[in-house]
């Protein structure tokens, strides 16, 4: 019989973090990570640790590990990224960064095959994404993902357009009545559409080119732009060379 082969799925671009596992069997666990937010770093190994005793694995026999890469939370992402190719290179398992949005995009109901897909960008700005389905589990981005007003945003919608994604939580939907708004358990990623979409990729490459899935040591979280902090440390820089 075929060696079974499991799938390791990390989010943490949202508060609310999670892990999962999927299998070549079709089974998916997740768990929710119990800490949230800038405390991802105090659980994650722990949980990961539990997960995998749960499921009877060895770290060693994980196939490969995927692990959101964003948009989303700056401190979430580098917790997350820093653990998937910490993990990748102690068990020598391939690491590969998650496009975020193509994970909420999976939360779509099943008669829906375009969306938009927003996130809080913070500052009165989305990131904005727009994705189509190509299949019943997979979705493909078909523009970059931008960074805009809210009201930009909202204004360039077309009546029969949907909208999925947390970045909902900031539009005064009365604004956009003829679109289609998804409802809020739609608009979160989850580990375990990070691990469905790990297995897709990987199933789908030739053995002889899993080295150039990769990422462990070319990862980085997808940034727009820098922090607020980052930005403030800029400006205090200018101002000392005034």
């Amino acid at each position: 019989m075929e060696n079974p082969q499991f799938y390791l799925g990390i989010e943490t671009s949202e508060r609310r973090g999670s892990i999962a596992i999927f299998s070549s069997a079709q089974q998916i666990v997740q768990i929710n990570l119990q800490q949230q937010g800038r405390k991802h770093a105090q659980t994650l190994v722990a949980e990961v640790k539990n997960l995998l005793n749960q499921m009877k694995l060895a770290p060693n026999q994980i196939t490969s590990i995927g692990v959101s890469r964003g948009p989303g939370s700056f401190t979430g992402l580098r917790i997350g990224a820093t653990f998937a190719k910490t993990f990748g290179y102690v068990t020598a398992c391939p690491v590969l960064g998650i496009d975020t949005f193509e994970a909420i995009a999976l939360n779509c109901p099943p008669e829906i095959s375009e969306t938009y897909v927003i996130s809080n960008a913070q500052r009165g700005d989305l990131f904005v994404g727009k994705y189509a389905k190509i299949s019943d589990n997979q979705w493909k981005r078909t523009s970059e993902i931008t960074l805009g007003e809210i009201s930009q945003f909202c204004h360039s919608l077309k009546p029969g357009d949907t909208v999925n994604g947390p970045g909902i939580a900031l539009l005064e939907t009365s604004s956009v009545p003829e679109c289609r708004i998804l409802e809020p358990e739609c608009w979160n990623p989850t580990a375990t559409k990070i691990s469905l979409i790990t297995a897709q990729i990987h199933q789908k490459t030739p053995p002889a080119q899993y080295d150039s899935l990769n990422e462990v040591w070319e990862l980085t979280p997808f940034y727009m732009r820098k922090s607020a902090a980052e930005e403030k440390w800029d400006a205090m820089q200018e101002n000392d060379t005034d």
